[in-house]
Protein backbone atom coordinates (compact mmCIF):
# COMPACT_ATOMS: atom_id res chain seq x y z
CA UNK A 1 0.00 0.00 0.00
CA UNK A 2 1.50 3.37 -1.01
CA UNK A 3 2.48 5.72 1.77
CA UNK A 4 0.35 8.84 2.16
CA UNK A 5 2.29 12.05 1.59
CA UNK A 6 2.67 14.03 4.80
CA UNK A 7 0.90 17.37 5.14
CA UNK A 8 2.92 20.57 4.75
CA UNK A 9 2.09 24.26 4.90
CA UNK A 10 2.84 27.00 2.41
CA UNK A 11 5.11 29.85 3.50
CA UNK A 12 2.00 32.08 3.66
CA UNK A 13 0.27 29.63 6.01
CA UNK A 14 3.32 29.45 8.28
CA UNK A 15 3.53 33.24 8.28
CA UNK A 16 -0.18 33.47 9.17
CA UNK A 17 0.39 31.14 12.14
CA UNK A 18 3.36 33.21 13.31
CA UNK A 19 1.29 36.38 12.96
CA UNK A 20 -1.60 34.81 14.91
CA UNK A 21 0.79 33.91 17.74
CA UNK A 22 2.62 37.25 17.99
CA UNK A 23 0.83 38.23 21.23
CA UNK A 24 2.28 35.17 22.99
CA UNK A 25 6.09 35.39 22.85
CA UNK A 26 6.57 31.82 24.12
CA UNK A 27 4.13 30.29 21.64
CA UNK A 28 5.53 32.38 18.81
CA UNK A 29 9.08 31.29 19.62
CA UNK A 30 7.97 27.66 19.88
CA UNK A 31 6.36 27.79 16.41
CA UNK A 32 9.49 29.45 15.02
CA UNK A 33 11.74 26.76 16.51
CA UNK A 34 9.58 24.00 15.04
CA UNK A 35 9.60 25.62 11.59
CA UNK A 36 12.93 27.48 11.28
CA UNK A 37 14.96 24.70 12.91
CA UNK A 38 12.95 21.73 11.64
CA UNK A 39 12.62 20.30 15.13
CA UNK A 40 10.54 17.31 16.10
CA UNK A 41 8.04 17.83 18.90
CA UNK A 42 10.27 15.95 21.38
CA UNK A 43 13.34 17.93 20.29
CA UNK A 44 11.61 21.26 20.91
CA UNK A 45 10.44 19.97 24.27
CA UNK A 46 14.00 18.98 25.27
CA UNK A 47 15.73 22.02 23.76
CA UNK A 48 18.28 23.18 26.31
CA UNK A 49 19.58 26.74 26.49
CA UNK A 50 23.14 25.40 26.77
CA UNK A 51 22.79 23.82 23.33
CA UNK A 52 21.96 27.11 21.63
CA UNK A 53 25.01 29.00 20.37
CA UNK A 54 23.90 32.50 19.43
CA UNK A 55 27.41 33.60 18.45
CA UNK A 56 27.83 30.85 15.85
CA UNK A 57 24.09 30.80 15.15
CA UNK A 58 23.66 27.07 15.68
CA UNK A 59 21.50 24.76 17.74
CA UNK A 60 22.80 21.40 18.86
CA UNK A 61 19.89 18.98 18.73
CA UNK A 62 20.85 16.43 21.37
CA UNK A 63 19.73 12.83 21.09
CA UNK A 64 17.31 13.30 18.27
CA UNK A 65 15.57 10.26 16.87
CA UNK A 66 17.96 7.34 16.88
CA UNK A 67 19.96 8.94 19.70
CA UNK A 68 22.05 11.02 17.29
CA UNK A 69 23.12 14.62 17.83
CA UNK A 70 23.09 17.14 14.99
CA UNK A 71 23.72 20.85 14.47
CA UNK A 72 21.17 23.08 12.81
CA UNK A 73 21.84 26.68 11.77
CA UNK A 74 19.66 29.48 13.15
CA UNK A 75 18.59 31.01 9.83
CA UNK A 76 17.45 34.54 10.74
CA UNK A 77 18.72 37.48 12.78
CA UNK A 78 15.19 37.84 14.15
CA UNK A 79 15.24 34.32 15.61
CA UNK A 80 18.69 34.90 17.13
CA UNK A 81 17.37 38.00 18.91
CA UNK A 82 14.19 36.29 20.09
CA UNK A 83 16.21 33.41 21.51
CA UNK A 84 18.51 35.90 23.26
CA UNK A 85 15.47 37.57 24.87
CA UNK A 86 13.98 34.21 25.85
CA UNK A 87 17.07 33.31 27.87
CA UNK A 88 16.45 36.21 30.28
CA UNK A 89 19.87 35.76 31.90
CA UNK A 90 19.54 31.97 32.16
CA UNK A 91 22.49 29.91 30.99
CA UNK A 92 21.00 26.46 31.38
CA UNK A 93 17.73 24.63 31.55
CA UNK A 94 15.06 23.89 29.02
CA UNK A 95 13.95 26.71 26.77
CA UNK A 96 10.33 25.49 26.85
CA UNK A 97 8.93 23.91 29.99
CA UNK A 98 5.87 22.41 28.34
CA UNK A 99 4.50 18.96 27.65
CA UNK A 100 4.24 17.13 24.36
CA UNK A 101 0.46 17.50 24.54
CA UNK A 102 0.73 21.25 25.13
CA UNK A 103 2.99 21.69 22.08
CA UNK A 104 0.38 19.89 19.99
CA UNK A 105 -2.35 22.13 21.39
CA UNK A 106 -0.35 25.29 20.64
CA UNK A 107 0.22 24.28 17.02
CA UNK A 108 -3.41 23.30 16.46
CA UNK A 109 -4.68 26.49 18.15
CA UNK A 110 -2.66 28.79 15.89
CA UNK A 111 -3.49 26.79 12.78
CA UNK A 112 -7.16 27.45 13.56
CA UNK A 113 -6.57 31.13 14.42
CA UNK A 114 -4.57 31.62 11.22
CA UNK A 115 -7.30 30.08 9.09
CA UNK A 116 -4.99 27.40 7.73
CA UNK A 117 -6.79 24.97 5.45
CA UNK A 118 -7.70 21.73 7.19
CA UNK A 119 -6.34 22.77 10.62
CA UNK A 120 -7.33 19.38 12.05
CA UNK A 121 -4.48 17.93 9.94
CA UNK A 122 -1.86 20.36 11.28
CA UNK A 123 0.50 18.97 13.91
CA UNK A 124 3.97 19.92 15.19
CA UNK A 125 5.47 17.53 12.64
CA UNK A 126 3.65 19.44 9.89
CA UNK A 127 5.99 22.37 10.56
CA UNK A 128 8.98 20.03 10.18
CA UNK A 129 7.63 18.82 6.83
CA UNK A 130 7.06 22.45 5.84
CA UNK A 131 10.68 23.29 6.78
CA UNK A 132 12.00 20.50 4.53
CA UNK A 133 9.71 21.49 1.67
CA UNK A 134 10.68 25.17 1.99
CA UNK A 135 14.39 24.29 1.90
CA UNK A 136 13.87 22.13 -1.18
CA UNK A 137 11.88 24.85 -2.95
CA UNK A 138 14.70 27.30 -2.25
CA UNK A 139 17.20 25.01 -3.96
CA UNK A 140 18.89 23.51 -0.89
CA UNK A 141 20.42 20.17 -1.92
CA UNK A 142 18.66 17.07 -0.63
CA UNK A 143 21.77 15.86 1.22
CA UNK A 144 21.88 19.13 3.19
CA UNK A 145 18.18 18.80 4.05
CA UNK A 146 18.90 15.21 5.11
CA UNK A 147 21.58 16.47 7.48
CA UNK A 148 19.36 19.24 8.89
CA UNK A 149 16.58 16.73 9.61
CA UNK A 150 18.98 14.18 11.08
CA UNK A 151 18.01 11.40 8.69
CA UNK A 152 20.34 8.47 8.21
CA UNK A 153 18.84 7.50 4.85
CA UNK A 154 18.17 9.88 1.95
CA UNK A 155 14.99 7.90 1.18
CA UNK A 156 13.52 9.10 4.46
CA UNK A 157 14.24 12.71 3.52
CA UNK A 158 12.47 12.40 0.18
CA UNK A 159 9.25 11.53 2.03
CA UNK A 160 9.50 14.85 3.89
CA UNK A 161 10.08 17.04 0.88
CA UNK A 162 7.50 18.11 -1.66
CA UNK A 163 8.31 20.24 -4.60
CA UNK A 164 5.75 23.01 -4.34
CA UNK A 165 3.32 23.27 -7.24
CA UNK A 166 4.46 26.79 -8.12
CA UNK A 167 8.12 25.75 -8.21
CA UNK A 168 7.27 22.60 -10.16
CA UNK A 169 5.29 24.69 -12.67
CA UNK A 170 8.25 27.06 -13.12
CA UNK A 171 10.64 24.17 -13.77
CA UNK A 172 8.31 22.41 -16.21
CA UNK A 173 7.54 25.64 -18.11
CA UNK A 174 11.25 26.41 -18.31
CA UNK A 175 11.91 22.90 -19.71
CA UNK A 176 9.41 23.53 -22.54
CA UNK A 177 10.29 27.17 -23.19
CA UNK A 178 11.51 27.85 -26.72
CA UNK A 179 14.50 30.09 -26.67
Amino acid sequence: MPRKLPRFLTPMEVEAMLEASKDSPRDNLLLKCLFYLGLRNSEAQKLDIGDIDLINRTVKVVSGKGGKDRYVPIPTDELVEELRKAFRGREEGRLFNISDRHIRRVVKNYAVKAGVRKPSEVHPHTLRHSYATHLQNQGVPLNVIQSMLGHERIETTTIYTHLGLERARELVEKAFRKE
